[in-house]
């Protein structure tokens, strides 16, 4: 079969027919470029009479920005993520930004993925869910890319960071299920070492401690709903243990332990026992669920987050940890 090799347009092509410079044609697919509406329209025109596109690759060479965010990312498949990262490309492509994805599963794989990232030279590297090392943080320092955390954050570290109060979320739903009238408690939260998990947790422990609960039992697995099944087996086998509220680290958590309650040990929900998720996914408001949950404001969270990359304001650059409110959604498990 016979290829058809079609000349690429350039920008100097354009720029003739147009009658204007070619550092004007650049200007024009700059959306942040200030230009007379007529001068734009004007190489719009040339450009698709020509059928003409900037070449990204070439324009990265001259601006020494390649307008690429690498998000760095543990289980896209869990639909929380999901939508996190299908929220981001939407926001970034409004500033002709594109997000280039790399997905973390282990620790021990962080210095492959350091090197990938930087042979794509990205403006800026977002971290979410991944379970990466802050050593490899602070070493992105000496090559000048800026590293935000989403959703999570570090004590320990000097990196901007955009997440939820989890402490205030966990004391809100200790609150709530007292209101409730429930006595008897238990946390689920995540087995790693996170800021999301751990601080859930210490803010429904501490202030079921200052409401007088002393004990609450925590228990640990994966943030799946496979995970959720086997935790929630586990703690229905021990009969001496028993718990009228259990609060999930996230819904899919919640919904495997709900699952279980129900079809294996015929437990009726919230009558029997109250399950309280996190993250409000899609499946936490189907009927067959009607999980009561917390939301986060993902839509404030993701713009912060995006303004902090594009375009910072002084008063930014001085904070390092951007907290927003959490709110309950009450529904038919509590």
């Amino acid at each position: 079969m016979q290829t058809i090799n079609k000349k690429r347009v350039t920008s100097i092509e354009v720029a003739k027919r147009a009658g204007v410079s070619q550092a004007t044609v650049s200007r024009a697919f700059n959306p942040n470029s200030k230009m007379q509406d007529k001068t734009r329209k004007k190489v719009f025109d040339a450009a698709k009479e020509l059928n003409y596109t900037p070449d990204a690759i070439a324009r990265s060479m001259s601006s020494n920005k390649t307008d690429i965010i690498a998000v760095i990312m543990k289980n896209p498949t869990n639909p929380f993520y999901a939508k996190i990262l299908t929220s981001f490309s939407n926001a970034f492509q409004k500033y002709n930004k594109q997000i280039l994805f790399f997905n973390l599963e282990d620790e021990k794989n962080s210095d492959a993925v350091m090197q990938q990232v930087l042979q794509y030279r990205v403006d800026a590297i977002l971290l979410t869910s991944s379970p990466i090392s802050f050593d490899w943080i602070d070493n992105c320092a000496q090559f000048d890319i800026p590293v935000l955390l989403f959703n999570r954050y570090s004590n320990n570290h000097n990196v901007t960071a955009v997440c939820c109060d989890n402490v205030e979320a966990g004391r809100h739903c200790a609150d709530y299920l007292i209101k409730k009238g429930y006595t008897q408690f238990a946390y689920i939260g995540s087995i790693e070492d996170v800021s999301t998990s751990i601080d859930r947790q210490k803010g429904f422990l501490d202030r079921l401690q200052e409401q007088g609960f002393t004990v609450c039992d925590t228990y640990k697995c994966t943030f799946s709903y496979e995970a959720g099944q086997q935790i929630m087996r586990d703690i229905l086998s021990h009969k001496t243990k028993k718990y009228d509220a259990i609060f999930c680290a996230n819904d899919l958590i919640a919904a495997g332990c709900m699952d279980v309650a129900r079809y294996e040990y015929n437990l009726h929900l919230p009558k029997d026992l109250a399950i309280i998720g996190f993250d409000n996914i899609d499946l936490s408001a189907y009927p067959s669920y009607n999980l009561t949950t917390f939301i986060q404001p993902l839509e404030d969270m993701i713009k912060k987050t995006v303004q902090l990359i594009i375009n910072p304001s002084d008063s930014d650059l001085e904070r390092h940890l951007f907290l927003y409110p959490c709110e309950i959604i009450e529904r038919k498990t509590t």
